[in-house]
């Protein structure tokens, strides 16, 4: 703990710190424009356009069609819209954005769960610290924390739910959760199985988490047959509800999580989007992770693993790892459902150390410069994603949605700001107010609307002569990195007036 922090009351320092941590969240939630990755946007804001009436079937990605995503996100999308906008149309990124501030309140009550548990197991103040520093900043955490997708959805509540299970006995040394007074309350048991469920709901991945507790329930918990009836009651309750969601969402009565499986695994769909050898994580993890930090993200739960074998978050993650190891399709994203044990486990590891060399060990020269590399670079990485957009392309459309109220004709090169993998942002336009013109300039219509814009991510961007740049991500203050060639492989977006010129003259 830094020096100046030691005479404080704790009280004082976790409120302070959480505090900060708001703040920053809410500034990363209203910079954190567009989404991580095309699953965060078009399973849920343009399922839930669709049901809204504002983005007609055609338009969604194709799994609509194979009824195979859960509907529980964008149910609760839609209920947020239609509660916001008193029934008339309602901004789509303040929509978005309040949903990024829920996601970081959720996230922010599950990071003081999460300290409120597992603190009595470090004996030492410092260490309760630092646990409640990398619980609110490790960057992964905030970077994921902000996020309205499922990854985060489905792994905050099922550590909620794995919080709020009395766990039935403590299984020794190899144990590193603190274990809750014993409750005689049936509803506990029952309310767990719910958020376990409703997790599911939210990515059904999670299943492999929820098996990996049921199974250290049985064999290491030794848990009362009543306990786990309530916990699977709990869970079907929720599995019901969820199929309730379906049928509003699809029209129909559907399996959706069995359409999931069949057309992903049993039909190979997945395998279509890339495939990746087993060993594909670690170096992933390494390089995206950033070094000197991705060295703990690695090496702090492989410990953790071997010497906490009989803690239930080694009996979750396990099963986790392996089956998407064993996946052909990988990303680190499917990982992130483990994000709340990472701190954990890093300091499972720190207390280790000071347990077996003092505080001596953490004070030598070369230890206190490591580490104050890594809250160096941690901070950055952190502030670098409270600033930064996820998907600038969505800037753009941000600026027509606001500037132009009425429609307008988009010229483009292919590619336009609306586009993404060949789906439609429809989301974020004006309801009929975009038309699109994407083919080779030479087919080029002639513009029929009162406004026609020109719209490409390009290094050197070459628009229709007589075109006036109206927008660009591009920073002015790197003008003078653009005039000295530094930037000349990088993409920006520019959008251009096409009110002096030709749609033909190209």
């Amino acid at each position: 703990m830094p020096a100046y922090l030691c005479g404080q009351n704790p009280l004082v320092l976790e409120r302070k710190y959480f505090l900060i941590a708001a703040i920053l969240l809410v500034f990363a939630s209203w910079n954190s424009v567009g989404f991580h990755q095309g699953d965060e946007h078009f399973q849920i804001w343009e399922f839930a356009g669709y049901k809204l009436g504002l983005i007609p079937q055609e338009d969604l990605a194709w799994e609509f069609g194979e009824r195979m995503r859960p509907a529980a996100q964008p149910a609760l999308a839609y209920a947020g819209y239609r509660v916001l906008s008193l029934g008339k149309t309602i901004d789509p990124f303040l929509i978005t954005f309040l949903f990024r501030v829920l996601s970081s309140a959720f996230f922010l009550v599950v990071a003081w769960l999460l300290w409120q548990r597992f603190a009595p197991a470090f004996s030492a103040q410092k260490l309760k610290t630092w646990l409640l520093l990398i619980l609110l900043f490790h960057w992964c955490a905030l970077y994921s924390g902000v996020r309205f997708s499922s990854e985060n959805w489905s792994g905050l509540v099922l550590a909620v739910a794995f919080l709020w299970y009395p766990l039935p006995r403590d299984s020794g040394p190899q144990q590193f959760t603190p274990r809750q007074p014993p409750s005689g309350s049936w509803h506990r048991y029952l309310l767990a199985g719910f958020l376990f469920g409703l997790s599911f709901l939210f990515r059904y991945q999670v299943a492999l988490l929820v098996v990996g507790f049921g199974a250290w329930l049985l064999f290491i918990g030794r848990e009362k047959f009543l306990h786990l009836l309530l916990l699977i009651l709990g869970g079907c309750t929720a599995l019901g509800l969820g199929t309730v969601l379906d049928y509003w969402l699809y029209g129909e009565w559907v399996i959706a999580p069995w359409n999931y499986l069949a057309v992903n695994l049993l039909e190979g769909k997945a395998a279509t989007f890339g495939s990746e050898p087993w060993w594909y994580y670690f170096p992933a993890l390494l390089e995206k992770g950033v070094p000197p930090l991705s060295l703990l993200y690695v090496g702090a739960p492989l410990w953790f693993f071997y010497r906490y074998r009989k803690d239930p978050i080694t009996w979750m993650a396990i099963p986790f790892l392996l089956v998407h190891f064993y996946l052909s399709r990988k990303d680190v994203r499917f990982l992130y459902p483990l994000l709340p044990y990472l701190g954990i486990m890093i300091m499972a590891a720190a207390r280790a150390i000071y347990r077996a060399r003092g505080v001596a060990w953490f004070e030598q020269g070369w230890v206190r410069n490591g580490l104050k590399l890594m809250v160096v670079v941690n901070l950055g990485l952190v502030l670098f994603n409270a600033i930064r957009p996820n998907r600038s392309q969505v800037d753009v459309a941000s600026f027509v949605y606001h500037e132009f109220h009425q429609p307008v004709t988009l010229y483009a090169d292919g590619h336009h700001p609306f586009d993404y993998g060949g789906l439609n942002l429809g989301f974020y336009q004006r309801p009929g107010n975009i038309i699109v013109e994407g083919k080779d300039r030479s087919d080029w219509p002639e513009c029929q609307t009162s406004t026609c814009l020109y719209g490409i991510r390009s290094r050197a961007p070459q628009p229709p002569p007589g075109a006036e740049l109206i927008y660009t991500n591009r920073p002015a203050w790197l003008g003078f990195a653009v005039d000295r060639g530094w930037l000349d492989k990088v993409n920006f977006w520019y959008l251009y007036d096409l009110k002096e010129s030709s749609a033909r003259d190209n």
